[in-house]
């Protein structure tokens, strides 16, 4: 039986320590002009999201707009369509974020 909670123990502490070390996934985007938007892409950990599949969807459609993929520098430009949208990024280990053209200054 002791042995038992023993291993109770040890799964539990495994299992925090797993939590504590969880990282998500961060967007910032920026309107240069008009015509051009940057975006980054980066883990809380410091991580960059290099290679990432990103997509420029509707807001009201769902339909998506734009694929692409982030560069290096885990970043991504594109020239915003005339309608609302959201940057849709999902990333390695099940991340996936978002941000909607509003909240881009």
């Amino acid at each position: 039986m002791k042995s038992a909670v023993g291993v109770a123990a040890v799964l539990l502490a495994f299992s925090l320590s797993s939590v504590a070390n969880a990282s998500s996934l961060r967007i910032q985007c920026k309107k240069l002009t008009d015509d051009n938007v940057v975006c980054r892409f980066r883990f809380t950990d410091g991580q960059v999201a290099r290679g990432m599949p990103v997509q420029l969807v509707d807001e009201n459609s769902d339909k998506v707009l734009v694929n692409g993929r982030t560069d290096a520098q885990g970043m991504y430009a594109f020239k915003p369509p005339a309608l609302e949208y959201n940057v849709v990024i999902e990333a390695n280990k099940g991340h996936v974020a978002s941000m909607s053209s509003e909240d881009i200054w």
